[in-house]
């Protein structure tokens, strides 16, 4: 049968678009197969390189450039074993615009309910800072979990819109997002979503200086006042991982200016993660393997396995 999810994105057209992208060649691909770097920060300079680079600036103003992207980071899903939905942003104007998408990988979990965590980045850029480095942490992350059995749903979600200059026009794609997935399983059914935000990525160049990151602070969490819990939730098993707690940060939902403020508004907890080292710097492996344990973990709470066991007749439902 098929899910209200997946039917939205047909009416929307989203499937034909993956279609036509699918047989397209003028973009980048994945890299994937038997030339995808073996090491992680071989992949995320790959990463970083062919979206701040090789495709460059990526928004509504370039729609190849954004068609490019979209096909980059479907190709990597597909080449993990995910299977990928494009869910549209915008519906397009055939005379000064092409519609934009997120890019929506589902990862159901061992028990068929609705619970689920959202864990999102940017795909797009502005124009002063595109270099890709959330996109390709949320790949790394979605690479990692790939076998990893969890008790409660995930998605994985690439953001169009989501670095939108202040007073650009258009919805953004978390928002859209947000919206879709809370009238589909319910708000209370999200229990959280992690927003990944853009690392670094210039090692700087000859007689340039960059700023130490504090050991302190290498690592700052962000929330509000209502996902206090779902950070700390958060914080324990990424500092397992990680040698030591991150720094966190509370603030008030009307203060966030990124995509965790589309489901923080909806009384959804959130967490914003930031990381003071480049992509090219050793940590970072550190940072995504943290990442990966966290979210991991996060995603098996609350379920008893005692007293709840999967239900091999029903499938967790797939918005």
């Amino acid at each position: 049968m098929t899910s209200p999810y997946t039917y939205a994105v047909k009416l929307s057209g989203g499937l034909l678009l993956a279609a036509v992208l699918s047989s397209c060649t003028l973009f980048p691909s994945s890299l994937g197969g038997p030339d995808t770097p073996r090491s992680l920060a071989e992949r995320m300079e790959r990463h970083t390189q062919v979206l701040q680079k090789t495709i460059g600036p990526r928004n509504s103003r370039q729609p190849k450039s954004m068609e490019a992207a979209a096909k980059y980071i479907e190709n990597n899903f597909s080449d993990m074993g995910y299977a990928v939905t494009l869910q549209p942003v915008t519906s397009g104007n055939s005379k000064k615009e092409a519609a934009i998408y997120n890019i929506v990988v589902y990862k159901p979990g061992l028990f068929s309910d609705n619970q689920s965590i959202v864990v999102g980045a940017n795909y797009d850029s502005d124009e002063r800072f595109n270099n890709g480095s959330g996109a390709a942490v949320l790949m790394e992350t979605a690479r990692d979990l790939r076998d990893i059995a969890t008790n409660h749903n995930i998605y994985f979600v690439a953001y169009a819109n989501g670095a939108q200059s202040a007073g650009q026009s258009g919805p953004s794609g978390a928002g859209v997002h947000a919206k879709m997935l809370s009238g589909l399983i319910g708000a209370s059914n999200i229990l959280g979503m992690i927003n990944l935000e853009p690392q670094k990525t210039a090692v700087p160049g000859e007689g340039e200086q960059t700023k130490e990151a504090e050991p302190q602070t290498p690592v700052l969490f962000l929330t509000t006042p209502r996902g206090q819990e779902f950070a700390a939730q958060c914080a324990a098993p990424f500092a397992k991982s990680w040698e030591q707690p991150p720094s966190t940060l509370h603030r008030k939902t009307a203060a966030i200016n990124s995509n965790d403020r589309h489901y923080a508004v909806l009384d959804i907890p959130t967490l914003s993660c930031k990381c003071e080292y480049s992509v090219t710097d050793s940590r970072t492996k550190n940072y995504v393997q943290a990442l990966t344990d966290m979210i991991h973990q996060v995603a098996d709470n609350d379920v008893s396995k005692t007293d709840k066991q999967p239900d091999a007749a029903q499938k967790p439902k797939q918005p």
